[in-house]
């Protein structure tokens, strides 16, 4: 191509417009950057998004939200705060954040009962909550929960004949229960002889000693004013005058106690320790998407229910079909006996529901559930795989929180890293060994050549 000074001059105008176009675009990126923010997370465990928890709960919370720090204006104090609302507000944008410096207004702290510096105060729909602490994911989530509930949800656990307590065997289940907003408190009939009015749950877990027949009165009374019932039951305890309770639904104990030679297949010796796993879930809002948890029953006994007209009962966990109830003694090698075992598969609980109020614009509902294993929340077995995730989803639906039953019980993500032993040592002999050297013969080689030249 012959190069004139037409040419020439068309060139320089079109790198001239060239460089203005650049600068330009340049210009409006810079422009739209002071206004709008994009933000990705490249995080392997997305540390730093919401978790499906708090999301959750998030579409669950219709108005807004609002946030109160009183934090002192220190930037190490007041940026965590605002780090972690951020990513709420990124979800529901409805979530404002007010910095408060504590030390301009004692008055305003004292009337609100502040405590420490950088403590939340959350409100929502005329209820609040305080977190004294610079809170984490997992913090925040339950706070908001606990200001979520619209009214007090009572969980009372009978006491004085030998049941799990909530304050000790059953304390870890039972704190997580009260960190979400219930309150939890025992009940005695030797020392109070009648049912709290309030009472959202009655717990009965397992107990060894015989009830008196004005207890028995009391827990009828109260299941016949529309009173909401868990109750565990085990292989080895009998129901301790509660027959009569048993009777109403027609619930009866099975002999025997429930063995799964399965169970040799996750590690566990125990053919008494049963797992539940994606089929054993029965078609309920407690176990709605529960596919993906096992959770583990040490000692369980089959249940049977036929609840009189009105009820509705739904299977909640049945064992694998290769389950029996073995009637004779675990020692030694079981093996299952046509004659004198119970062939599974064989249901471990049930939910039952009925109909309670009179109109239909106020629809309430009457809720009980019963378990043949009173170990699978203790403080021994808890945390094994969704147990404690079961317990949390049994006592939201037993308290009427439908809302709350499919918020999972884990909200914050994973920040640790477990590498394997051979893992570590490939990672400190590529860094620390293979690397360095390579770059030191490469600089070698390269020098060698350029003297050789």
């Amino acid at each position: 191509m012959q190069v004139t000074k037409r040419t020439h001059l068309q060139a320089r105008l079109q790198n001239t417009l060239f460089m203005v176009l650049l600068v330009v675009v340049i210009g409006l990126i810079a422009w739209l950057s002071t206004r709008y923010e994009i933000k990705a997370d490249w995080t392997v465990n997305n540390r730093h998004t919401l978790s499906e928890a708090s999301q959750k709960l998030l579409d669950e919370l219709s108005g807004p939200i609002t946030i109160t720090a009183y934090a002192s204006n220190d930037n190490n104090l007041r940026q965590p705060i605002k780090d972690l609302v951020e990513r709420y507000q990124r979800h529901k944008s409805d979530i404002s954040l007010h910095f408060v410096d504590p030390f301009t207004v004692p008055g305003e702290v004292q009337e609100r009962g502040i405590q420490v510096d950088g403590e939340l105060i959350i409100y929502y729909q005329e209820r609040s909550e305080h977190i004294r602490e610079i809170p984490s994911e997992q913090d925040f989530t339950l706070a908001l929960q606990r200001v979520a509930r619209t009214d007090k949800r009572l969980i009372v656990f009978l006491e004085g004949h030998g049941e799990r307590s909530p304050t000790q065997d059953l304390s870890k289940w039972a704190q997580v229960l009260k960190v979400r907003g219930f309150e939890v408190q025992t009940l005695n009939f030797g020392e109070t002889p009648k049912m709290p009015s309030d009472t959202q749950v009655l717990v009965i877990a397992t107990p060894r000693k015989q009830l008196l027949p004005g207890e028995i009165s009391a827990i009828i009374d109260y299941i016949d004013k529309g009173g909401n019932l868990l109750w565990f039951l085990e292989p080895s305890v009998s129901l301790q005058g509660l027959e009569p309770v048993a009777e109403k639904f027609g619930l009866t104990r099975l002999a025997g106690m429930i063995v799964d030679p399965s169970s040799q297949l996750l590690g566990i010796d125990n053919p008494a320790v049963v797992p539940i796993t994606s089929t054993g879930y029965g078609h309920h809002a407690i176990t709605a998407g529960f596919e993906q948890y096992l959770t583990l029953f040490p000692q369980s006994v089959g249940l049977a229910v036929a609840p009189p007209e009105g009820w509705e009962k739904t299977i909640l966990l049945k064992t694998h079909p290769q389950a029996w109830s073995e009637t004779g003694e675990l020692e030694g090698t079981i093996e299952y006996n046509e004659e004198t075992d119970i062939n599974g598969p064989l249901n471990i609980a049930f939910a039952l529901v009925r109909d309670k109020s009179e109109t239909e614009e106020s629809p309430q509902k009457q809720r009980i559930i019963f378990v043949g294993d009173g170990d699978f929340l203790s403080n021994t077995f808890v945390g094994y795989a969704g147990n404690l995730d079961l317990g949390v989803k049994m006592m939201n639906w037993l308290a009427e929180d439908d809302t709350f039953i499919q918020i999972p019980i884990k909200t914050a993500v994973d920040l640790s890293l477990d590498l394997s032993s051979n893992t570590l040592i490939f990672l400190i002999g590529f860094f620390l060994v293979i690397l360095p050297l390579a770059l030191v013969t490469s600089g070698l080689l390269i020098w060698l050549r350029r003297r050789k030249a």
